[in-house]
């Protein structure tokens, strides 16, 4: 797998969720300065697992769940923006449209963009989150983790796929 990270700070606590790639809801705490806190449903083995939201996020002043038509709806791009050692925007894009931006982008902030494509290679999430005296609970980084294809012939052997 290759792990794509944003830039910024990492000197939090880290949190990795590799392998867990059928994504089904995206819970997501925030507020006008940043993202706080993320949780993520998952389907593993047939039976629906809620992760643990990361050491050291808090819960902010909005809420916003987004729920994927699964297992047709699927993760294809992950977008934000950090700025001080926070993240302070989120997007996630699927096959089927984008959900977000939750947060606020900051005029000067750095952005990250990663795109994953239609071939279902989304291969889980990783972070770091921290505590902060100033802003309080904050994830500071995200990441995702991309699967190669498998073989040449997953490249055309499914029509739903292709791009």
């Amino acid at each position: 797998m290759i792990k794509l990270v944003t830039g910024g700070y990492s000197y939090g606590k880290a949190w990795d969720h590799k392998e867990r790639t059928e994504l089904v809801q995206i819970f997501i705490s925030h507020d006008d300065y940043a993202i706080r806190s993320l949780q993520f449903l998952y389907s593993e083995y047939g039976k629906l697992v809620l992760s643990d939201p990361p050491d050291g996020s808090s819960i902010g002043n909005r809420f916003s769940t987004v729920t994927l038509q699964y297992p047709e709806e699927f993760l294809t791009s992950l977008k934000g923006s950090w700025d001080y050692g926070k993240l302070t925007s989120i997007e996630f894009g699927t096959n089927l449209g984008k959900h977000g931006p939750f947060g606020q982008a900051y005029k000067g902030g750095k952005y990250f963009d990663f795109q994953m494509g239609n071939h279902r290679s989304f291969g889980g999430f990783h972070g770091t989150a921290r505590i902060s005296v100033l802003d309080g609970g904050v994830l500071e980084s995200i990441g995702v983790y991309v699967k190669p294809v498998a073989s040449l012939s997953n490249l055309n052997s499914d029509p739903r796929l292709k791009s």
